[in-house]
């Protein structure tokens, strides 16, 4: 599991990783969901697909009262579905990306929470799932006794962490 303040890097890293792993020959399936911005401004959320590098809007930044909300964010459900069937038909597979799981599928039960039976049956060598420091409780109580290795992303780190990772999944695949 990945974790770490907003701003550290977390998808970029898992973006990474992905690079890495398919160059070296790993099959790798999954969702990232890397932030829109206009100038400065953090305006969305887009979910891609990691097989074809297809992608679609996730969420957006606006005041619109209706549809499924959490803080700022309004959420798309036919992304939210894609994404889900993605997990679901996403194993097996050498690396799992799940980026993110967050408040809607760990308090809601929503948005990607698919992917919480995707990992705990476990069809791949090595799962890259980045949680929120607040968050990891919740997904740990998910993982049916499972003790997955947590790494703390920060700027200090983010650099490392990808060769680091990497050997995880060497490691794993055997």
């Amino acid at each position: 599991m990945l974790t770490g303040e907003r701003a550290t890097g977390k998808t970029h890293l898992c973006q990474r990783v992905v690079e890495e792993a398919q160059r070296r020959g790993f099959s790798c399936a999954g969702v990232l969901s890397p932030a829109v911005f206009e100038g400065q401004e953090k305006v969305g959320i887009s979910l891609v697909d990691v097989v074809s590098g297809d992608e679609r809007p996730l969420a957006s930044a606006d005041d619109a009262p209706h549809g499924l909300r959490w803080g700022r964010y309004r959420f798309v459900p036919s992304s939210l579905a894609w994404g889900a069937d993605l997990l679901t038909a996403a194993t097996p597979c050498d690396l799992l990306v799940v980026d993110e799981l967050g408040p809607l599928e760990l308090e809601l039960g929503q948005g990607l929470a698919k992917a919480l039976d995707v990992l705990v049956k476990g069809a791949f060598s090595l799962a890259l799932v980045v949680v929120r420091p607040a968050l990891l409780h919740h997904v740990k109580e998910r993982l049916k006794g499972r003790q997955p290795v947590t790494l703390e992303v920060s700027l200090s780190n983010r650099d490392r962490l990808p060769m680091r990772i990497l050997s995880m999944l060497e490691e794993e695949r055997g």
